[in-house]
Protein backbone atom coordinates (compact mmCIF):
# COMPACT_ATOMS: atom_id res chain seq x y z
CA UNK A 1 0.00 0.00 0.00
CA UNK A 2 1.20 3.36 -0.74
CA UNK A 3 2.08 5.38 1.85
CA UNK A 4 1.15 9.23 1.67
CA UNK A 5 3.45 12.05 2.87
CA UNK A 6 2.03 15.07 3.84
CA UNK A 7 4.12 18.04 2.90
CA UNK A 8 6.35 19.98 5.95
CA UNK A 9 4.23 23.44 7.36
CA UNK A 10 6.16 26.46 5.00
CA UNK A 11 8.83 27.93 7.18
CA UNK A 12 9.57 31.63 6.83
CA UNK A 13 13.31 31.81 5.36
CA UNK A 14 15.24 34.23 7.21
CA UNK A 15 18.70 36.20 6.95
CA UNK A 16 21.69 36.07 8.80
CA UNK A 17 21.47 40.32 8.71
CA UNK A 18 18.26 40.01 10.17
CA UNK A 19 17.32 40.57 14.35
CA UNK A 20 17.16 37.40 16.22
CA UNK A 21 18.97 35.29 12.72
CA UNK A 22 21.24 33.34 15.17
CA UNK A 23 19.59 32.02 17.72
CA UNK A 24 20.91 28.60 17.26
CA UNK A 25 24.30 27.14 18.69
CA UNK A 26 26.33 24.27 18.28
CA UNK A 27 25.62 21.70 21.08
CA UNK A 28 29.32 20.62 20.76
CA UNK A 29 31.26 23.64 20.84
CA UNK A 30 28.39 26.42 21.64
CA UNK A 31 29.62 29.10 18.92
CA UNK A 32 26.61 30.89 16.98
CA UNK A 33 28.12 30.21 13.47
CA UNK A 34 25.68 27.79 12.42
CA UNK A 35 23.73 26.68 9.45
CA UNK A 36 20.42 25.16 10.36
CA UNK A 37 18.02 24.01 7.87
CA UNK A 38 14.62 22.26 8.67
CA UNK A 39 13.76 19.20 6.48
CA UNK A 40 11.27 16.43 5.68
CA UNK A 41 12.88 12.74 5.50
CA UNK A 42 11.49 10.51 3.46
CA UNK A 43 9.37 8.93 6.42
CA UNK A 44 7.66 12.05 6.53
CA UNK A 45 9.26 13.35 10.13
CA UNK A 46 10.58 16.67 10.28
CA UNK A 47 14.08 17.12 11.16
CA UNK A 48 16.18 20.50 12.00
CA UNK A 49 19.74 19.97 10.74
CA UNK A 50 22.61 22.17 12.37
CA UNK A 51 25.95 22.34 10.90
CA UNK A 52 29.04 24.18 12.80
CA UNK A 53 30.96 25.98 11.25
CA UNK A 54 33.68 26.33 13.67
CA UNK A 55 34.08 23.07 14.71
CA UNK A 56 32.36 21.20 11.70
CA UNK A 57 29.71 19.13 13.81
CA UNK A 58 26.34 18.78 11.99
CA UNK A 59 23.78 17.69 13.87
CA UNK A 60 19.93 16.46 13.63
CA UNK A 61 16.88 16.77 16.31
CA UNK A 62 13.52 15.66 15.84
CA UNK A 63 10.61 17.65 18.70
CA UNK A 64 13.50 18.51 20.65
CA UNK A 65 15.53 15.36 20.71
CA UNK A 66 19.37 14.57 19.01
CA UNK A 67 19.30 11.95 16.41
CA UNK A 68 21.80 9.68 15.49
CA UNK A 69 23.09 9.33 12.34
CA UNK A 70 22.07 5.47 11.94
CA UNK A 71 18.83 6.61 13.36
CA UNK A 72 18.37 9.93 10.44
CA UNK A 73 19.34 7.12 7.78
CA UNK A 74 16.91 4.70 8.79
CA UNK A 75 14.26 7.65 8.62
CA UNK A 76 15.24 7.45 4.62
CA UNK A 77 15.13 4.15 3.63
CA UNK A 78 12.05 4.06 1.12
CA UNK A 79 9.61 1.05 2.10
Amino acid sequence: MARTVQPAAPVALGSLTQPGAREATCRTCGSERVTRIAMQLTDGSTVDFTSCLACENRSWEHDGRELSRADVLARTQRS
